[in-house]
């Protein structure tokens, strides 16, 4: 997922729920079509220890994903809270990532307001995610190339200047007959 679009009211949402359960982390489900936000779902922090990490409560999780397909709604987001901390995925955060096309969004209370950022997490490679709010649809991204594109662009243009330099050689008439004068 490149970007994760939200209103204004789900992003207070999912912060004034942070701000509630600090300092336990808060959790919860983002479902929606494609990058757009549709319905904001909090979930239960089951872990053992709510204070430094979060596990969703598998029941009510379950219940809510089912429900969000019902719907013709799919999970585009999964948040939680870093009641002490800014909003940055953990070590434990990457780890435990299972949902690579996914937006991980991340709400940090470290200062006095919350701040929000959503990231990509896939096979423990961590990339930020654009996190537009707002009501408006976002404007359009430049689309970014991958490295295979970008080699596959490079290796075109040696490709083709190859094949210029040899082509005009080609064209090159021959050079002249030099004859030396015999005395």
């Amino acid at each position: 997922m490149e970007a994760l679009w939200l209103t204004h009211e789900q992003a207070e949402m999912i912060a004034a729920q942070a701000r509630a359960e600090a300092p336990r982390e808060a959790c919860g489900l983002i479902a929606g079509v494609d990058e757009r936000a549709l319905e904001v779902m909090p979930i239960a922090n089951a872990a053992p220890d709510p204070l430094h990490h979060y596990h969703m409560d598998e029941a009510q999780m379950t219940r809510a994903m089912f429900d969000f397909e019902r719907r013709g709604l799919t999970v585009i987001g999964i948040y939680h809270s870093h009641p002490q901390g800014d909003p940055i995925p953990s070590s434990v955060d990457i780890r435990q990532a299972t949902y690579p096309d996914t937006a991980y969004l991340i709400v940090g209370l470290k200062g006095t307001e919350p701040q929000l950022a959503a990231w990509s997490i896939r096979a423990g490679q961590v990339e930020r995610v654009d996190l537009h709010i707002g009501f408006d649809a976002p404007t359009e991204r430049p689309t970014r190339l991958s490295r295979a594109q970008i080699a596959a662009i490079v290796i075109s243009a040696v490709l083709a200047f190859a094949l210029m330099l040899a082509l005009s050689l080609s064209l090159l008439p021959p050079a002249p007959v030099i004859v030396t004068p015999v005395r």
